[in-house]
Parts: C-alpha cells; structure tokens; sequence
C-alpha cells in the first residue's frame, strides 16, 4: 500500500491534523487521523454517522454494504470531499472489525482532493451502499 484516503464534508483541507471523535467500538481514546485504503470506504466515512442511530457499514463479498435509515438520509446530500494522503506514519486500526481502518497520530498532508456533490453521488460512483 502506498496512498490512503480519507473522506469529509469540509472541503479545501491542506493538512489532515488529528481529532478525538467516534472510533471503531469506542476503544481509541486518544486524538487521530483515520483513512482506509478503499476509495469507496472513505466516502462511506464522509459524513457524521453512528452505528447507535441504526447505520450499518460492512464488507460483504469485497463490496462495501451500507444501510442508513430513512430518516438519516438527508446527511448523504452534503458536499463531501475525499483526500488522498501517503500512508506513511498509519497503521491497521485493529480494534475495527472490517480491516478497511487505518490510523495516524500525526498531521498528514494532502496529495489530492476529489469533491463530490454529495455522499450519495459519491457512493453511487464508487459503487458501494445498500
């Protein structure tokens, strides 16, 4: 593996730095960048979601399988961009159970933003979703 990448709804991001925020099964707790080498992962990734609100994400066969309520669907139509960044200083993120998940606790900068319209233009395109 050489790149990863990482999806968000902040666009025109220069320098990814580390955050504390929702990490694979509450485990991590401290500050860091997560990415994945899967395109089609990271868009699935660009937007706030929880798995307590009922979004399941999953890899299925090698397809990524993401079910989001119906009343959670007006976040897929965001502006989202996705990041590619060198993979230096990651590692697997073990505690996440698709291995899909890799993580940082240095800054990263950016090779390469791809925008979206929205996350739904995004899954539709990487082809990943229910």
């Amino acid at each position: 593996m050489k790149y990863l990448y990482h999806g968000s709804v902040t666009q025109n991001i220069k320098t990814l730095e580390p955050r504390k925020r929702f990490t694979p099964n509450g485990e991590i707790n401290y500050s860091a960048i997560y990415a994945t080498p899967s395109i089609g992962f990271a868009v699935c990734h660009s937007f706030p979601w929880s798995t307590n609100e009922g979004v399941d994400l999953s890899i299925e066969d090698g397809k990524i399988k993401m079910v989001i309520p119906k009343d959670l669907e007006g976040r897929l139509l965001v502006p989202i961009s996705v990041y590619k960044i060198e993979d230096t200083n990651f590692e697997l993120t073990k505690e996440e159970s698709t291995g899909y998940t890799w993580h940082s606790i240095k800054p990263a900068g950016i090779l390469e933003e791809i925008q979206y319209k929205n996350v739904l233009e995004a899954m539709k395109e990487k082809q990943c979703g229910n």
